[in-house]
């Protein structure tokens, strides 16, 4: 994962460069995004993906020549590489990528004032009764068990590949949190992470191949990777 930065201020001339850089279908996605910071986001995450494609051993010849597909729900894969999956997710000043060789989901939440009645709304009826459990104060343990629950549906949701149209109600984490049911369907492993202070992490993934902690990667490094070659 990587912090993001005003993306004019650090490449200036050379975004162009920059741009040449991401796949094909994100480098005519970002040009269009008007609100500067959501356009930073969208090129860093791209960055982020190029930066574990190389790691994986792929060459930069190979990168520029994968194409970028979308499943029925929008969920995006690389089309010719049947062993690279990934996830990517956004929040506050982070960008987070998740790979694996196998179908992967990832979320990564900044923790911001959130009402229980959204939890009433969202969630199962056992998921809102162990919040509402702290009391009607958002605490901050309260919210850490909010967002735990958040980012490991949302984590599965990228998953599965099916969207939230079915109701984030429909997946349920256990109470330690190492496990996600899908109601009438699977149960999938996940892994929460707390190491960045003010955010919630959280990856889904059917191999259960998790790292014991995140791996921060500098915006020096992921610029510098575009002389990598497999």
């Amino acid at each position: 994962m990587t912090k993001t930065y005003n993306i004019e201020e650090v490449f200036g001339g050379n975004l162009s460069e920059i741009l040449s850089m991401l796949d094909k279908d994100r480098q005519k996605r970002a040009v269009l995004i008007r609100h500067k910071q959501e356009a930073a986001r969208s090129i860093f995450a791209g960055l982020l993906l190029r930066y574990a494609y190389l790691c994986e051993g792929y060459g930069e010849d190979t990168w520029q020549q994968e194409e970028i597909g979308h499943g029925r729900y929008g969920k995006p894969y690389i089309i010719k590489k049947t062993k690279f999956h990934y996830s990517l997710s956004h929040s506050g000043e982070w960008v987070f990528c998740a790979v694996d060789n196998g179908p992967i989901g990832a979320d990564i939440q900044e923790l911001r004032p959130w009402k229980l009645s959204m939890a009433e709304r969202f969630f199962a009826k056992s998921e809102y009764e162990w919040l509402a459990a702290f009391g009607a104060d958002c605490d901050r343990e309260q919210t850490k068990l909010f967002y735990k629950m958040w980012t490991a549906k949302e984590s599965c949701v990228k998953l599965t590949g099916r969207g939230i149209g079915a109701g984030i109600d429909q997946y349920r984490v256990n109470q330690d949190f190492t496990k996600i049911n899908v109601v009438d369907s699977q149960e999938f492993p996940i892994k929460i992470y707390e190491s960045i202070s003010g955010y919630m992490v959280c990856v889904c993934s059917e191999g259960e191949n998790f790292p014991d902690s995140l791996i921060m990667v500098s915006l020096e490094k992921l610029v510098e990777s575009r002389k990598t070659e497999g």
